[in-house]
């Protein structure tokens, strides 16, 4: 199991249009073993910045969800919304306590 961090940049006054366009997606990206941990979004700070985390099954399927075809037909208006976004894949650490 791996976990996926995207850190995503709105342009201003899009966070409707990506709530709307999460709700379309997660389903998709759910096809592929992917499960949404949480959506949190800025109330201070650098505003319009949303992070998701997803759980994975395993690293191969972020590039299987943007390889299925419906993935990228429900994608085209993505830039629209989103200003940049930046992905990166995390493993657990295990953790001791005393």
């Amino acid at each position: 199991m791996v976990f996926l961090h995207a850190l995503i940049k709105l342009h201003p006054g899009k966070l409707q249009a990506f709530k709307n366009r999460l709700a379309v997606m997660a389903p998709l990206q759910a096809r592929h073993g992917w499960k949404l941990i949480g959506c949190f979004s800025s109330i201070s700070g650098d505003l319009n910045t949303v992070i998701d985390l997803w759980e994975l099954p395993n690293p191969n399927a972020l590039q299987a969800a943007l390889a299925d075809p419906a993935f990228a037909e429900h994608s085209t208006d993505k830039w629209e919304i989103v200003a940049h976004e930046t992905l990166t894949l995390f493993e657990q650490v295990p953790v001791v306590t005393a």
